[in-house]
């Protein structure tokens, strides 16, 4: 007797692999994109702290990496070169010290508003207070509370080897806050807001830099007078140029 055959049965196909959907695939990329930016962050924190505690001389990405406690391949992996990481390192500091320039920069117009029309020398002396009194809290402040960002700006303005592009971040970055005095002295009747403004901004620094570098921080009355003699010299000599000198 001859066996039946069974039939043939239907092949049945594997299940197709479950395609992630793309919310799925997003959240995973985001994820990864808020890490990569962390790390960047703590890279940069870590390089301003070297470049505050040593200078720019003590910043290498073995040890930018260890005070972050990253792998050493990440500095290179976010940033390049070193050059890169100075100059990402500059504008992570310019952009968190920035809040501090423009309050003081809108005190000074705030009073700059109030002025009379008529500055008598009586005027200019008081002008000469108000703008000593706020200078002097402003520099307390940031010795007090902002000694790393001082110390890295101390850092890159003396810095005799940066790199040109860094060079000009850091020109750049003095150069307008000549501007933001100048506007100030140029209000005030000054022939020369830029020259007295640059005499101004080298004498906050002085004042800045040396408590820094003592770790003494000066009562604001010790602040205020070297302030406030050169404000209201430059200020009552708003008018005068030397012999020789096109007004």
């Amino acid at each position: 007797m001859t066996k039946a055959v069974p039939a043939p049965q239907p092949a049945v196909s594997a299940p197709a692999a479950t395609a992630k959907p793309p919310r799925a695939r997003a959240a995973r990329a985001g994820g990864a994109s808020d890490r990569g930016e962390r790390t960047r962050e703590q890279i940069l924190r870590a390089t301003l702290e070297i470049i505050a505690a040593h200078g720019l001389s003590g910043v290498s990405h073995r040890a930018i990496a260890a005070r972050a406690e990253v792998r050493l391949s990440l500095t290179s992996y976010h940033f390049g070169s070193l050059e890169d990481l100075l100059e990402a390192a500059f504008d992570a500091y310019h952009a968190h010290t920035e809040r501090r320039r423009t309050e003081l920069v809108a005190t000074v117009d705030q009073q700059m508003g109030q002025l009379p029309a008529k500055l008598t020398p009586q005027v200019l002396t008081a002008i000469a207070d108000t703008m000593a009194d706020t200078l002097a809290a402003y520099i307390h402040a940031g010795v007090r509370a902002h000694r790393t960002d001082l110390a890295v700006e101390c850092s890159f303005l003396f810095a005799w080897n940066l790199s040109p592009t860094l060079r000009q971040k850091v020109d750049q970055h003095s150069k307008g806050l000549v501007q933001l005095a100048a506007r100030v002295f140029a209000q005030l009747g000054s022939r020369a807001p830029e020259v007295d403004s640059a005499v101004l901004l080298a004498t906050i620094r002085q004042l800045e830099f040396t408590q820094v570098s003592t770790g003494v921080v000066s009562p604001v009355a010790d602040i205020k007078l070297p302030l406030f003699r050169l404000l209201l010299g430059l200020l009552l000599a708003r008018g005068v140029t030397p012999p020789g000198v096109p007004a």
